[in-house]
């Protein structure tokens, strides 16, 4: 612990000495020889440059450092489908990104994948992985997975925020409210149409405001492309109050909840008086940024994280107060988060000694600095505290980080030491804050619903059953939405519900909810239902 604090209170001061990435040719190992990995990851919305081992570029500085030249495989569709083959066929990449929860326990279950720890000690003993990754981060992804096995993106922890110690108290903020699911409006376009975003609360506001957009020639409404019931619907269901409890507290499936017909609802209005285009719900992720940066959008409802926008630009009215009354809720992880993308490592993996190093530098204090700030004087200067601050020039480079490289590399970015070294400058979360701030939010810890691997695991008949049951509701959630009629919504969405018992949704629900209250009473804690159904 006292190696803890002592790591943390100079991390600040060791950067600053190195003069951050800026002097990094005095360090450079030449190598003219780089290996080439594979490096695959399901986030298809991720546009990572395309990596060079040019000196002076983040990239080759990086290659430079470690001997390693990454090739990127991002599939546009069907990427769990792909890594799946790639196991059983022994092709495995050499490094793997992955967020789907089934996809990560698919790939646990194969054996083909290193534990972090043994790798390590095995390739790189000396790794600061081994020294100082926060531990309870570590333990849950070893209670979820049965081992360590994965090295998560955006780690945010008691542990973590020990080990890099944030300055300003709004940092806390993000880390207590924060979310990606969002809606939000284009500041320019509220203000042709005389509205305010802070009028904008109600459901019934809402629908008048796109009313007024589609009156005005603009696209009153874009949800997330192909992704939107992964984020747009999640937001939806939250802000129209639906929980993964009953009115008795046991665990039972969200879109069995009447909260969730009143989201598929809302999507089915807005797609009948012709504020959203069924069609731009197959958009994959660059044909729904071309539409956002068009300026013509009024409205988006999904993950912040898959835009291109900024707060200089949108801005967020927090929730929608459903017509009936229900208070919204924000399930939000209290005990320590695994992350998003999961970077896991093929025990067939090239020159594992280079990519142990690569890694290591990807996730230092040194590679960070580089990865997301770039280089001292020309990308950002150090203030009197240790405090980075970007250069007037490149204040806004991460917006468009496939170009610019700064910010590019998700699977290593790291919460709490980015809000270690961040400026004021950089207060980026309103949107992402707003709707947990909203005083009509009822906050609950969702980590409760964190389950272990093997209670449904891989290929089991449970496991087996849970898929199906998703594959039904992802196509019968879309044929409810696109009812041409409110008679045609009604017996679409009996078919969604009655469809989901015939299949076997109370079987899948009594493990979970098994699990569920295990949760509950070893953490002493619940999730209460907030709107009773039989009130």
């Amino acid at each position: 612990m006292l190696q803890r604090k002592v790591l943390a209170g100079i991390v600040l001061i060791c950067l600053a000495v190195i003069g951050g990435c800026g002097k990094q040719e005095e360090a450079y190992m030449e190598q003219e020889d780089y290996t080439t990995i594979h490096w695959f990851s399901d986030v298809s919305f991720w546009e990572p440059p395309a990596w060079t081992t040019e000196k002076g570029t983040i990239t080759g500085d990086i290659s430079a450092k470690t001997g390693i030249k990454a090739e990127v495989e991002i599939p546009a569709q069907e990427a769990d489908t792909q890594l799946k083959l790639k196991i059983l066929h022994d092709e495995l990449p050499d490094v793997i990104s992955i967020t789907d929860a089934s996809t990560i326990q698919y790939l646990v279950a194969s054996g083909k994948v290193w534990t972090i720890d043994e790798f390590f000690e095995t390739y790189k003993p000396d790794s600061h992985l081994l020294k100082r990754f926060p531990e309870d981060i570590k333990q849950e992804l070893i209670k979820r997975d049965g081992g360590w096995y994965a090295l998560p993106s955006h780690m945010n922890s008691a542990d973590a925020r020990e080990i890099w110690k944030a300055k300003r108290k709004y940092w806390d903020d993000i880390a207590n409210y924060s979310d990606n699911n969002v809606i939000m409006w284009n500041r320019d376009l509220l203000e042709q149409l005389g509205l305010k975003a802070a009028d904008l609360e109600t459901e019934d506001a809402v629908l008048d405001a796109l009313e007024k957009a589609k009156e005005s020639g603009m696209i009153p409404l874009f949800l997330d492309g192909n992704m939107y019931q992964d984020s747009s619907l999640k937001f939806l269901l939250a802000t129209f109050g639906a929980e993964w409890v009953d009115d008795e507290g046991n665990y039972t499936d969200i879109y069995l909840q009447p909260e969730a017909k009143d989201t598929l609802k809302f999507v089915n209005t807005c797609i009948r008086r012709g504020y959203l285009q069924a069609e731009e719900l197959a958009y994959e992720n660059v044909q729904m940024k071309e539409l956002l940066s068009s300026e013509d959008v009024l409205c988006f409802i999904g993950n912040v994280a898959n835009t291109s926008t900024n707060e200089r630009e949108w801005i967020s009215s927090g929730a929608i107060l459903s017509s009936n009354g229900k208070q919204p809720v924000f399930g939000k992880q209290m005990r320590a988060s695994t992350g998003w993308m999961q970077t896991f490592i093929s025990k067939d993996c090239t020159d594992p000694e280079k990519i142990a190093a690569w890694i290591d530098y990807m996730t230092s204090d040194e590679g960070m600095l580089l990865c997301l700030y770039g280089y001292e004087g020309k990308d950002y200067t150090i203030g009197a505290d240790g405090t980075f601050y970007r250069t007037k020039e490149r204040e806004h480079a991460t917006d468009d980080y496939s170009a610019t490289g700064l910010g590019a590399w998700w699977p290593f970015e790291n919460n709490a030491w980015r809000r270690s070294v961040a400026s004021e400058n950089e207060h980026y979360g309103e949107i992402k804050m707003a709707y947990a701030r909203n005083p009509k939010t009822v906050r609950y810890d969702d980590s409760l619903l964190l389950f272990p691997a093997d209670v449904l695991p891989v290929g089991s008949e449970e496991g087996q059953l849970e898929q199906k049951l998703e594959n039904f509701k992802e196509q019968q959630i879309l044929v409810t939405i696109l009812a041409a009629t409110d008679a045609q919504f009604e017996a679409e969405y009996e078919k969604l519900i009655q469809g989901l018992y015939d299949e076997g949704i109370e079987k899948i629900d009594q493990i979970k909810n098994e699990a569920y209250q295990a949760n509950c009473k070893e953490y002493q804690n619940e999730i209460k239902r907030v709107n009773y159904t039989n009130e």
